[in-house]
């Protein structure tokens, strides 16, 4: 058994394969997004089950932009609320310390707006079903 989780590897893992997601990274994307959310940095090296950072290095920049990717790949499969509210922090995260100019800011938010409509139409379609 792993006794770590390196946040740079999984995110290249990601990346290579397409950003495809399968059951466990849904538990994966989840932590990532409290860290994001609650730190405002995701560290390079986490515990197993990423309940503790093992490394006081932050990832490279292009690893956040990678994680980026895969959030949005995660909210076109599942239409989560919490995923889309992570993605708009990291967007603002990422231009605050310009690792975005300010047009590919705009251009993500403009996605991730998109991304609420498809939300939302999955979250009412739930609820139209339910009567």
């Amino acid at each position: 058994m792993k006794n770590e989780f390196v946040t740079e590897q999984y995110l290249i893992e990601k990346k290579y394969q397409n950003y495809a997601i399968d059951k466990i990274d849904f538990l994966i994307i989840d932590r990532l997004c409290k860290k994001v959310d609650v730190v405002k940095k995701v560290y390079k090296v986490y515990s197993s089950d990423l309940s503790s950072k093992l490394s006081n290095e932050e990832i490279e920049y292009t690893s956040y932009q990678e994680l980026l990717e895969l959030l949005y790949s995660a909210i076109n499969l599942v239409k989560d609320y919490k995923f889309l509210n992570t993605a708009f922090k990291l967007n603002e995260l990422l231009y605050e310390r310009g690792i975005l100019s300010e047009k590919q800011a705009e251009d993500n938010s403009c996605q991730l707006i998109n991304l609420i409509t498809a939300c939302s139409k999955k979250h009412l379609g739930t609820a139209n079903e339910r009567y």
